[in-house]
């Protein structure tokens, strides 16, 4: 009778550890995937005209680092139409221009525009999940504009100037590099 308890024990004992063995493995694996996303989407292949980068910044922006730099404001669940639950809303006021503040934020879930950039002239460029341009109007007048006029090389200079500090500070090399696992998460998305 006392090895039967032994033995129960004694399984049960291993099921737990494995359970939570599993638990911690899938826990690490989402973790590092979500914090390292920058340094993993920057070494994926993806179309010419996508930014990836900035897709799974504001993505993970929670698991990311956000150094403090002047002028630079984080601000969840806000933006310049109100309240978008569960989002967030980078400004940039040291590259201000006639109260015109570079701004970035996630895009409404029922449009198809994932993230949104006002630059300080007041143009706003909606791009889609993989960060493409995809629409470009003029904040106050609401007029669209062409987006086979805009220099997107440019437009992406422009992004990094305002914000490309948080691509620095989030562009490092994890200890365990999981990179073929981004890659078949993520592949189709920014391709």
């Amino acid at each position: 009778m006392h090895n039967a308890q032994l033995k129960k024990i004694l399984i049960i004992t291993c099921c737990l550890l494995v359970g939570v063995g599993v638990v911690f493995i899938r826990w690490y694996i989402k973790s590092n995937i979500e914090s390292h996303s920058v340094y993993y989407v920057r070494n994926i292949s993806h179309d010419r005209d996508a930014h990836p980068e900035f897709a799974m910044l504001l993505d993970n922006i929670d698991s990311m680092e956000q150094p403090e730099k002047k002028k630079v404001r984080y601000r969840p669940e806000s933006g310049p139409e109100g309240a978008l639950s569960g989002r967030v809303y980078i400004s940039n006021e040291a590259h201000s221009s006639n109260d015109k503040i570079p701004s970035i934020y996630m895009g409404p879930d029922y449009d198809e525009s994932a993230y949104v950039y006002i630059d300080n002239r007041g143009i706003r460029y909606e791009f889609d999940k993989s960060f493409k341009l995809r629409r470009a109007s003029d904040y106050d007048t609401h007029d669209d504009i062409d987006i086979h006029t805009i220099d997107q090389k440019a437009l992406c200079d422009e992004i990094y100037k305002d914000f490309g500090f948080l691509i620095k500070a989030n562009d490092k090399k994890p200890m365990i590099n999981l990179q073929w696992l981004f890659n078949k998460k993520y592949y189709k998305r920014f391709n």
